[in-house]
């Protein structure tokens, strides 16, 4: 077997703002031959690729026959292959950094505390501080969506740019990749890693689920500008609408306090969209992936 199948199978859990939707289609590939066989079915339905779901906005509640998801999160092998931690998409950061560091591995504490899965974290170069994965990254095998073959992909200087990469414009899965190796004191990766969570847990909502940072910062006249003080500066902070609410400890992120509906979480980025726009005269742009 390389694929379980599911029908009419919840989403809840395949996006952590634990959005209640539906999909008449749930695919699990457990290897790239399973990732080959979802594409055969997909054939004339819209496909869907996610992991954990971890920076995604579902905008139905119920996704019929004509959509087909992909989810990659059973394809979690990981080992040290030729000096190179070779990892499948569907591993989460977090393990990747607790591998790293049994293995002696330096250089990946920044993951441990980033939701979401390898193979998101890729496509849209994941990272914190100044740390990115796009900085580790020596290859990436892909499946070709339309020839359903398996290539392999060596980045360029601009492969990799902030929250972008060159995968968002081909037609490609994520399979797998092979990672560079630098050593690293199991003590000091250790703690390096308490550092970097100790700094997301003070700054950042983990009372209630949410999808981590809505907007990406946005530029006018060459200056960059920090969303949440925009929406400070425009009383955003607190800001609710139904279930969903712009967090009070980081205006940055919209949480689901009480059962948020996919129309509340839309209703509130409309809502804030607006105001920076109205205010400011910039537009702000998302960071999470709205599957439509």
């Amino acid at each position: 077997m390389n694929v379980l199948i599911f029908q009419d199978g919840s989403l809840k859990k395949y996006n952590t703002l634990r959005l209640e939707a539906k999909a008449k289609n749930l695919y699990l590939p457990l290897n790239v031959d399973g990732i080959i066989e979802t594409l055969e079915f997909a054939k004339g339905r819209k496909l869907v690729v996610i992991g954990n779901g971890s920076n995604v906005l579902f905008a139905q509640d119920y996704y019929d026959d004509s959509y087909v998801f992909l989810i990659t999160t059973m394809m979690n092998d990981m080992d040290v292959v030729d000096n190179e931690i070779v990892v499948d998409a569907g591993v989460s950061f977090h393990d990747l950094a607790w591998f790293a560091m049994d293995h002696q591995i330096g250089g990946y504490e920044f993951t441990e505390d980033i939701p979401g899965t390898v193979g998101g974290a890729l496509i849209m170069n994941a990272g914190q501080w100044q740390w990115t994965i796009g900085q580790y990254v020596h290859w990436i095998d892909v499946v070709n969506r339309d020839t359903g073959k398996l290539q392999r992909l060596i980045p360029d200087d601009d492969f990799f740019q902030y929250r972008y990469t060159k995968l968002m414009d081909m037609n490609v899965i994520v399979a797998r990749a092979g990672l560079n190796i630098q050593p690293g004191e199991y003590n000091d990766v250790f703690f390096r890693m308490l550092d970097f969570k100790k700094e997301r847990y003070m700054k950042q909502p983990r009372n209630y689920p949410n999808a981590g940072s809505v907007f990406k910062r946005p530029t006018k006249d060459g200056e960059t500008y920090f969303v949440w003080k925009l929406f400070d500066e425009v009383n955003l902070r607190g800001y609710q609408v139904g279930g969903a609410k712009v967090s009070e400890k980081h205006p940055g992120f919209i949480v689901n306090v009480d059962h948020a509906s996919v129309d509340d979480c839309l209703n509130l980025i409309q809502e804030c969209t607006v105001r920076v726009k109205n205010h400011f005269d910039i537009d702000l742009h998302l960071e999470w992936r709205v599957i439509k």
